[in-house]
């Protein structure tokens, strides 16, 4: 389930607590979507934090066969081993600096659909999968990409403060299936998927988050890095959505 969509359901976890450790006190933009629906198409431009949601929409619903795949696996603990088993060989690279050790692989390859499920299941609160796919035959409307760098943090956003550049991080197309619109309905909009309907064309979501206080451990045996990895947030989601011209918005309150 999407991290936001885990707050919404009031079911914060390590996923949501890994999502918050880059804020600091204040409010920031937080992860939006632009959604548009057609009789066949479900088209998508997303942030950083919504891409897990299209590309497991996008393996769990594409043609069996192989598919093109390429882009970039990035985590922040060593987890080679997970991966040994898979069809899929990965080469990892190892880089630091100033913060904590980062593990890289490069994709670029033609791999059968199940071979590509077993590598993006295989999911942890600190690993993202920046993967391009589309079928190796002909298989419109099925496309995703997503870029390999992640995007700079916007500056702080007043609450509410929607209006930014739209969305690029990863785009794409999925087929218009009960299945798809289903799963996409209940990752991105929990809270209002009934008022979504054979008619709808468009929909948006703008998010702000608020981070309230910071509780920080007090152990002195702990470095810096690991004080802010374990550091509990009391933040606020504010969410505005616009499905077609009407407009819905809440606000939730968790700790992560």
């Amino acid at each position: 389930m999407n991290w936001l969509a885990k707050v919404v359901r009031n079911e914060p976890d390590e996923f949501v607590h890994a999502k918050l450790v880059k804020y600091g006190i204040g409010s920031h933009h937080g992860p939006r979507a632009h959604l548009a629906f057609s009789k066949k198409r479900i088209a998508f431009k997303v942030d950083l934090g919504f891409e897990e949601t299209f590309i497991q929409g996008y393996v769990d619903g594409a043609p069996e066969g192989t598919h093109r795949i390429s882009g970039l696996m990035v985590t922040y603990s060593d987890r080679a081993n997970e991966f040994a088993h898979l069809n899929m060989p990965l080469l990892w690279k190892k880089s630091g600096g100033k913060g904590p050790p980062t593990y890289k692989a490069k994709l670029k390859e033609i791999a059968p659909l199940q071979d590509i499920k077993q590598l993006v299941y295989n999911e942890a609160p600190t690993t993202f999968f920046l993967l391009s796919m589309s079928p190796s035959d002909a298989g419109t409307p099925w496309k995703i990409t997503t870029k390999t760098s992640f995007p700079k943090a916007p500056k702080g956003a007043e609450e509410g403060q929607t209006k930014v550049k739209a969305p690029v991080f990863c785009k794409g197309a999925l087929a218009n299936t009960p299945d798809a619109m289903k799963f996409i309905l209940q990752e991105t909009l929990p809270d209002l998927w009934k008022e979504v309907g054979p008619k709808t064309k468009k929909v948006q979501i703008l998010h702000t988050i608020v981070i309230d206080s910071i509780e920080i451990p007090e152990d002195p045996s702990l470095s810096f890095a690991e004080k802010r990895k374990l550091a509990k947030r009391s933040a606020r989601l504010l969410r505005k959505v616009v499905i077609d011209d009407k407009e819905y918005t809440s606000e939730y309150n968790f700790v992560a």
